[in-house]
């Protein structure tokens, strides 16, 4: 028979607990009962079989949860069995994509989503310093604001205290960074919840203004790069590179990377070290600088000297079957890290004190600089190092890859770097 509510409310208690079953005469579907505590607690339960075992789920206590209801909730449950579902494995999922939703909530306009946003969006932008820039606001803000807390709440005071630490500690250039990564995450904010394209989304930061637009840079901090090497201070380089096998701590490959950013005039090292031997054209003697490596998104042609092809010619024995230039020397299907030319570059100077300090960021400096006192043009030292160039013809309308003139003056920077004499060559000049 099936259970009243006047027998529930009529259920005594004894001295351990026992089981009062409904019966509705079904069978399969599960079965509804009282459980009554030797409390006098009366608590409505949800009995099924599932391969021989007796299984027990908790519906509510009565009368908060009435008898009617009780019996709804059976039905949904018996329903579940009907299908073939385990009603306890389905409740349980249920709970957790609650809580994952929970959780997705409150995550949704917090600094941890802000940065993760913005983050995926430099990647999404081919920002190949995306990484970093997590690491560096991970490492430097959540120490100080719980990265639960919403973006809009985040103050001024907040992140002047972040980046005064920075300082305290003898970091300012990385304040400097840090603050500029933080003012684009807090930009990133603002367009988000103005974009049309997530105007009709949740996901928003509800930022009124940029907390960090008020905080002032360390200029002092900020020094213009001034080091090159001199023509005498970069023969002996290139030459205790390339010969003094015993005296300069690198391995060949480094030595070959450092090799080619010289000889073809001061390519970025990340874009000569990033790409692959398809890069290389041996016939045309041109190496191809994809978009997705270059620093200004733009295809860029170098053209290849002599000296050039024979340093390939020697890394390729040194990357042996790895698609990759210059390989990481214990994953062959990636590149090389340029923290290990941070590290020859140091080793070099500590061996070479006589040397004034210099870093791997001055290769392109000292190529630039002395391709000008050669007499070669800016326009085409510009070109030949692929600078973004920001003029309207130049950004829109000219697709001219300037390889012939490219070539006049890496061969003019080649006859230089083997000391032939140039004085009486003709340089080309861009107007």
């Amino acid at each position: 028979m099936a259970i009243t509510q006047k027998e529930i409310v009529g259920l005594k208690s004894k001295s351990s607990a026992y089981y009062v079953w409904d019966n509705d005469r079904t069978r399969g579907t599960g079965r509804l009962g009282v459980k009554v505590l030797a409390s006098g607690n009366k608590n409505f339960v949800f009995r099924y079989f599932k391969e021989g075992r007796r299984l027990f789920i908790q519906l509510g206590r009565f009368p908060t949860l009435s008898l009617v209801d009780a019996r709804a909730r059976v039905q949904e449950l018996g329903l579940m069995l009907k299908q073939g579902l385990d009603p306890k494995y389905e409740l349980a999922k249920e709970a957790q994509n609650r809580e994952d939703k929970r959780k997705e909530d409150e995550s949704k306009g917090s600094v941890e989503f802000l940065f993760e946003s913005y983050v995926s969006q430099m990647v999404k932008d081919e920002k190949r310093t995306a990484p970093n820039v997590l690491q560096a606001l991970e490492k430097e803000v959540y120490p100080f604001i719980d990265k639960r807390t919403k973006a809009c709440d985040v103050t001024t005071g907040q992140l002047v205290e972040i980046i005064a630490h920075m300082i305290e500690r003898g970091a300012p250039t990385q304040s400097n960074r840090v603050r500029s990564y933080l003012h684009a995450a807090f930009n990133y904010g603002l367009s988000h919840d103005n974009d049309p394209a997530h105007f009709l989304r949740s996901d928003k930061f509800g930022l009124g203004f940029n907390p960090v637009s008020l905080i002032p840079k360390q200029k002092h901090a900020e020094k213009v790069g001034e080091r090159y090497l001199t023509f005498s201070e970069l023969y002996k380089f290139i030459d205790d590179i390339e010969f003094d096998l015993v005296g300069v701590q690198a391995s060949e490959a480094m030595r070959n990377l450092i090799l080619i950013c010289f000889h073809t005039g001061g390519q970025r090292p990340y874009e000569i070290a990033a790409c692959q031997w398809e890069a290389i054209n041996w016939e045309e003697r041109t190496w191809h600088v994809p978009p997705e490596i270059s620093k200004n998104k733009r295809s860029h042609l170098i053209p290849l000297t002599a000296s050039t092809l024979e340093i390939l010619k020697r890394q390729q024995i040194v990357a042996g079957d790895s698609s990759f230039i210059f390989p990481h020397f214990k994953k062959k299907d990636a590149h090389m890290r340029l923290d290990s030319l941070r590290t020859a570059i140091t080793r070099y100077r500590e061996d070479h004190p006589e040397i004034e300090h210099f870093i791997p960021r001055d290769f392109r400096r000292t190529c630039k600089t002395l391709m000008g006192e050669m007499g070669i043009s800016k326009a085409l030292r510009d070109r030949l190092q692929n600078h973004a160039l920001n003029d309207v013809s130049s950004k829109h309308y000219d697709r001219y890859d300037y390889l012939t003139e490219k070539r006049q003056v890496i061969e003019l920077w080649e006859r230089k770097l083997n000391q032939i004499d140039v004085e009486n060559s003709n340089i080309v000049n861009i107007r």
